[in-house]
């Protein structure tokens, strides 16, 4: 099974992109199954661009396997709720066959 991506968008300026990577880390934590987390900070050049192609006007935002999932913080449970949607779907993608 491919890895599940959670990518969050922060800035620095921002009180609450930490809390929003805390909530990912956290669920990261508890999966049993593979989640990859990755931040984005718009201080960088990737992060920047990243904001700028998904037009992002504020921050955090969470994109799981690269799609726009969250601005601002989720709950846990919705984080765990929209990850197990992305990999029922990545799952009954693995199983067609092409």
């Amino acid at each position: 099974m491919d890895p599940i991506y959670i990518e969050v968008i922060t800035s620095p300026s921002c009180p609450h992109s930490p809390k929003a990577l805390k909530v990912a880390s956290r669920f990261v934590s508890k999966c049993n199954f593979p989640v990859i987390v990755h931040e984005s900070s718009i201080i960088t050049e990737e992060g920047q661009a990243r904001a700028d192609e998904l037009s992002l006007g504020s921050t955090p935002a969470i994109l799981i396997n690269g799609r726009l999932t969250f601005v601002g913080v989720p709950t846990q449970h919705e984080l765990k709720n929209a990850v197990m949607e992305a990999k029922e779907k990545e799952e009954d993608r693995n199983t067609y066959f092409f």
